[in-house]
């Protein structure tokens, strides 16, 4: 009953404060080490030297996982402890003011009875009423002393879990992946359930999150990566953070074969594409760990399964005066977020060209399931099933971006290239709009709808740009996913391009690719007029 638990207290503090070292020295590793000898140094050497440092890296995550975990038990346990004692101590000061005893034991007898004559009927009814209340004062006596020994073996059992042995096997290669498990377990012997996340309301995400403390903000970050990694709303570092715990840990189960609980009931194919799909994001970024500042790249999301999804941007574009979103169109899958990067880093030094010094960030949004390509499957390109799909979340995603920045807004530019721009005419189109402040797309086969005043915005920040010898727009552009938006019914505005084919938007030194970066920086592009259509029924489609 006079048990102190300050110790416990000091203990959970110097736990968390050695999870948050770990986690600052990860990123500095990362920053310093392994980030520059990625760009800088190739070769046989190379890989053993940088497979022995990431090793080191991954071992300092494991530490800070485990290491917050620990906390969280010592503190959860200190908690139910003082809430055992107290209940405790009330019992015990309710008993004594009723003029009972209590040993040092919890035993709880009553001498005021002891010398009462048993064969009166009045004392017996004092007896019986004391005995009552007795039995009622062991009760909770009893109860408080079993919640705190429940509090003791569930802590212990916990900790038990989190011993810290999967450091100092040399031949333990799944360290992160276990770490995660371990931790999971840990969780659930204690009782912590999940944080509770608005996870369908950006702006209330953020307040969410505003309204955690420090402490309580990095423990969800380490203890639930996949979760705060997920939500839109919350600031981008902190899901950059996030997302590659969970995907070092993710990696870590996959590469060693321990994938059955993170991915219950997986076929080998569906796992082993997700392995492929792991390491290609993983690789892509660990090659960007040394970009210069405004380079940065950040995982705002990613999914390995099937095709794989990945939202990475390059800048903060919580603190950036623009904010550029290129969605991807047909074919594009995790394979191809090397040439997505490659993209958004054209468009963001273009924009940077015409800011007039204001500070520009680009994301690639493969949040969605793109469609193949396929000539036995029209239905997939040809359709805007994929489109409509994808809507709901490029809002959301959208949204989330507004809610996280700091400060005043950031001018928001969201651009579809192919497909990409059906899927950018379906989430404007929808719902209360896409809330972009302007709207670019190239190569566009069709937006879903018939006009640009359609999409919930203003016509003239709708922009649009096409190649002469772009193949998709002369073969498909107003026949299932919309009218061409080049055309002059359809309204807003076309943009100069001076490229070729369906995949040069983005050339260096092209005017499509400057028209496109004084868009994202806010100011006006070279226009031309928009196309006449000579034949009713071209760029116009049934729907």
């Amino acid at each position: 009953m006079k048990q102190d638990f300050s110790d416990a207290e000091a203990s959970a503090a110097a736990w968390r404060k050695l999870s948050t070292t770990s986690d600052t020295l990860t990123s500095r590793h990362r920053a310093r080490v392994t980030g520059p000898l990625h760009h800088s140094w190739k070769g046989d050497d190379a890989d053993s030297a940088l497979f022995f440092l990431e090793d080191v890296e991954s071992r300092l995550g494991v530490v800070e996982t485990e290491a917050m975990a620990v906390a969280r038990v010592v503190d959860t346990t200190r908690v139910w402890m003082e809430n055992a004692q107290t209940a405790l101590r009330n019992a015990v000061r309710r008993a004594e003011q009723d003029h009972f005893e209590v040993d040092d034991d919890g035993w709880v007898t009553d001498p005021t009875t002891a010398d009462l004559p048993h064969q009166d009927p009045d004392a017996q009814q004092v007896i019986a009423d004391r005995n009552g209340l007795l039995g009622e004062y062991r009760a909770r006596i009893d109860e408080a002393l079993a919640d705190a020994r429940k509090a003791s073996d569930d802590g212990a059992k916990a900790l038990g879990r989190l011993n810290g042995d999967i450091l100092t096997d040399p031949f333990n290669h799944d360290a992160a992946a276990e770490s995660a498990d371990d931790t999971r377990r840990a969780m659930k012997d204690i009782g912590v359930q999940d944080p509770q996340i608005p996870k369908d309301d950006p702006k209330a995400a953020a307040e969410w999150w505003k309204a955690l403390s420090p402490e309580e903000r990095q423990e969800y970050t380490t203890l639930y990566p996949k979760q705060i990694g997920s939500t839109d709303g919350l600031p981008t570092d902190v899901r950059d953070d996030a997302n590659r715990t969970a995907l070092a840990q993710e990696l870590n189960a996959l590469q060693e074969g321990n994938y059955d609980e993170t991915f219950p009931g997986e076929s080998d194919e569906t796992v082993n594409q997700r392995l492929k799909n792991a390491e290609l994001l993983s690789d892509r970024l660990d090659a960007g760990d040394s970009a210069t500042k405004g380079r940065e790249l950040y995982l705002i999301g990613y999914d390995s399964k099937d095709d794989g999804r990945a939202v990475i941007a390059m800048g903060n574009p919580d603190t950036a005066d623009h904010t550029g979103i290129l969605v991807p169109g047909t074919n594009t899958n995790m394979e191809s977020v090397p040439g997505q990067l490659n993209r958004i880093g054209m468009l963001q030094k273009s924009a940077e060209n015409k800011s007039d010094g204001e500070s520009v960030a680009m994301i690639t949004w493969l949040g969605y399931d793109a469609p193949e390509g396929s000539p036995t499957d029209f239905n997939s390109v040809g359709g805007t099933g994929r489109a409509e799909d994808a809507a709901p979340d490029l809002r959301q995603f959208v949204a989330g971006t507004h809610a996280s920045h700091d400060g005043s807004p950031s001018h928001t530019t969201v651009m579809g290239h192919s497909y990409g721009s059906t899927v950018v005419g379906a989430a404007a189109a929808g719902g209360s709009g896409l809330g972009a402040d302007d709207v670019v797309v190239v190569g566009s086969p069709g937006m879903t709808v018939h006009e640009a005043s359609d999409l919930q915005m203003d016509p003239e920040h709708v922009w649009v740009g096409g190649a002469k010898d772009d193949p998709i727009i002369n073969n498909f552009a107003g026949m299932t996913l919309g009218d061409d938006p080049l055309y002059a019914p359809f309204g807003g505005n076309n943009f100069e391009v001076d490229t070729h084919g369906h995949s040069g938007y983005w050339d260096r030194d092209s005017d499509s690719l400057a028209n496109q970066g004084a868009i994202i920086a806010g100011k006006p592009p070279t226009e031309v007029p928009k196309e006449v259509n000579d034949d009713p029924e071209q760029g116009s489609f049934i729907g």
